[in-house]
C-alpha cells in the first residue's frame, strides 16, 4: 500500500506533523486537514486509500465524520485514532476500521494501516 493516499484529520497541529511525518517516512502520500468539515470537503474533491480520523475534535467528533462519510463513500477505509484508551466507538464493526491509541509507534501505525487494508 506504500504509495497510497492517506487523509489525516486531527484537531492538534503537532499530532498532525508528527503523524504525517511518520506516514510520509512510510511512503505514502499525505494530506492533513484540522477538522472535519475539511475532510468531508476534500473527500468530495480527491480520493484517498485510507483516513487517520481523531475521536476528539471539537465541532464535530470522528465518528460524526465517519457517519457523514458513509453515506457518500461507504467503502472508504479509515483508522480512528484516540488519546482515551476506554474510549468506546459508535461504529458498526467492519474490516474497513481500524483504532489506534495515541501516542502510538511508526510500528504500531503500520500494523493499523495493515489491519484495514490488507
Amino acid at each position: 500500500m506504500n504509495g497510497s493516499r492517506i487523509l489525516v484529520v486531527d484537531d492538534d497541529p503537532s499530532i498532525r506533523k508528527v503523524t504525517s511525518e511518520m506516514l510520509e517516512h512510510l511512503a505514502y502520500v499525505v494530506t492533513s486537514v484540522s477538522s472535519g468539515a475539511e475532510a468531508l470537503d476534500i473527500l468530495a474533491e480527491q480520493q484517498f486509500d485510507l483516513v487517520l480520523l481523531d475521536v476528539a475534535m471539537p465541532h464535530m467528533t470522528g465518528t460524526e465524520v465517519y457517519a457523514r462519510m458513509l453515506e457518500s463513500w461507504p467503502e472508504q477505509r479509515v483508522v480512528f485514532m484516540t488519546g482515551y484508551s476506554a474510549q468506546v466507538l459508535d461504529v458498526p464493526e467492519s474490516s474497513k476500521v481500524g483504532l489506534l491509541a495515541k501516542p502510538f509507534s511508526m510500528k504500531a501505525l503500520s500494523q493499523a494501516i495493515e489491519a484495514v487494508t490488507a
